[in-house]
């Protein structure tokens, strides 16, 4: 049986103590900078869904333009929610 290990820099841990030291009390992360993560809600698929049924011809590129979501998460929706694929150009069900 392999053992588990955890490695810990200790540059983070001493980030760690630093922030309880001053009165942190959780342990999770602040927020970050960037673009906000969305999660793929129904309304979202439905959004997508829709954009490919009035035009089949349309490019990942294009819906995550339209949408303001990320290529990825446009790529995981055609995919693996709407189970659609390229064929000849077109978007059809696989």
């Amino acid at each position: 049986m392999k053992a588990v290990s955890t490695v810990c820099v200790v540059s983070s841990v001493a980030e760690w103590c630093k922030r309880f030291l001053e009165g942190r009390e959780l342990l999770e992360d602040d927020a970050r900078l960037g673009q906000a993560h969305r999660v793929i809600t129904l309304e979202l698929i439905a959004e997508v869904n829709a954009l490919v049924l009035d035009n089949r011809r349309i490019t990942l590129n294009e819906i995550h333009r339209i949408l303001g979501i990320s290529v990825s998460t446009t790529h995981n929706i055609m995919h693996q929610h709407l189970k659609f694929q390229k064929l000849f150009a077109q978007w059809v069900l696989h």
